[in-house]
């Protein structure tokens, strides 16, 4: 198992919008999670609209492309969409800047 960590940009001021939306995450979309293979999957939001977020996953590329192609996804980046700071305002989803990792005790 692998484990991967991102960043992304939201807008401060939607951050209580853009926790609720997580807190009522459609059963469908949080499915097709697991289901690509994605698990511990976390969030963690700075004041600054930085969020970071953890995930763990055997392939985390494979599991990203599978779930690209599911249409809940699809529905999902246009509904968090007014949520990004991100460079290209045309572009649906956030700009994701992996992390890498380099220290990990068990």
């Amino acid at each position: 198992m692998k484990r991967y960590a991102f960043i992304m940009k939201i807008k401060p001021e939607l951050r209580a919008d853009y926790e609720k939306a997580h807190d009522e995450i459609w059963p469908d979309m949080a499915a097709a999670i697991t289901e690509s293979g994605i698990r511990n999957y976390s969030i963690y939001f700075r004041p600054d609209g930085t969020l970071f977020a953890y995930l763990e996953a055997d392939d985390p590329a494979g599991c990203f492309a599978r779930l690209a192609r599911t249409e809940v996804n699809a529905r999902w980046q246009k509904a968090m969409d007014r949520f990004f700071v991100k460079k290209d305002p045309q572009k649906v989803g956030a700009d994701v800047e992996e992390i890498a990792e380099v220290f990990h005790i068990d």
